[in-house]
């Protein structure tokens, strides 16, 4: 039996996420409301910053860009069957 490689991340290298940019945390501000504005979810963000508990003003933030769900892409294309016209009646 066969290990996969482990994805390791040196110093120097980028995480596998994808960052959108960084965000400073202002005071008055929560978790949840900076993943909302960002359109991630603060899952998302707490596992990218390794963030146990509150953040705090100040505190710099890497902010993932947020992905489209698989199935939403699936599900917006429309598809027409081979041999047809888009809006043909018979």
């Amino acid at each position: 039996m066969t290990q996969q490689p482990q994805s390791i991340i040196q110093p120097g290298q980028q995480s596998a996420v994808p960052v959108q940019k960084e965000h400073i945390v202002a005071a008055g501000e929560s978790l949840e409301q900076i993943a909302k504005n960002y359109g991630v979810s603060t899952k998302q963000v707490r596992r990218l910053n390794s963030i146990g508990g509150p953040v705090q003003p100040g505190q710099k933030l890497k902010i993932p860009k947020p992905v489209a769900p698989a199935s939403a892409a699936a599900t917006s294309a429309k598809t027409t069957p081979i041999g047809t016209t888009p809006g043909a009646t018979k």
